[in-house]
């Protein structure tokens, strides 16, 4: 039987005031669904509020680039998982669990969010519900030039558009395009 998946959501500090179940409902429920539907395994999502990885939801993400923001967002949870190593989460490895901090704000006036692709870190803000999902997307093998937009009564964008060809005019299809789900499945296939 195939692993399954743990995401990690870390929610920063300047969330603190958002509705914890609000912001579950509208970035991760509906993701965590079709993660199972497109690679049939179980997925748990987990919501860290503030006040239990204080080190972790006060990071400096808006401090430098993105990219800045993203290296040193890694450094800090190589530490955690260090200080982690003998509980539930190290049943699981980089490979199937995720690591993902929440924002309010984009990391500059251009990136919303920034992941290391194929890897197990993350940043996304909630600017919009596709935000985190994206994200989510690349550390699991999903790329931009393979989404797809569908019609379905009205026009619908998968979950990898980029900033640049993402529209408000298109809805959220909430899902991956079929060659995205195929690139996340052969992403999990080698390594689980």
């Amino acid at each position: 039987m195939a692993h399954p998946l743990l995401l990690l959501v870390f929610i920063h500090n300047d969330l603190s005031d958002y509705d914890r179940e609000k912001i579950y409902n509208d970035h991760f429920k509906w993701l965590g669904k079709e993660l199972e539907t497109l690679s049939g395994r179980g997925v748990a999502i987990v919501l860290i509020e503030p006040s239990k990885a204080p080190r972790l939801c006060d990071h400096g993400y808006k401090l430098g680039t993105p990219e800045q923001a993203l290296y040193s967002w890694h450094e800090k949870i190589e530490r955690y998982k260090d200080d982690y190593s003998n509980d539930a989460f190290a049943t699981y490895n980089d490979h199937t669990r995720k690591f993902l901090l929440l924002t309010r704000d984009n990391l500059s006036d251009t990136v919303a969010g920034i992941a290391s692709h194929k890897g197990y870190f993350a940043i996304a803000s909630i600017n919009s519900t596709q935000t985190p999902a994206h994200e989510v997307g690349h550390m699991f093998g999903a790329l931009h030039e393979d989404f797809e937009v569908y019609h379905n009564g009205w026009w619908d964008e998968t979950i990898m558009a980029s900033g640049s060809i993402e529209s408000s005019l298109r809805r959220n299809a909430k899902r991956f395009s079929d060659k995205n789900r195929e690139n996340i499945r052969q992403h999990l296939a080698e390594y689980a």
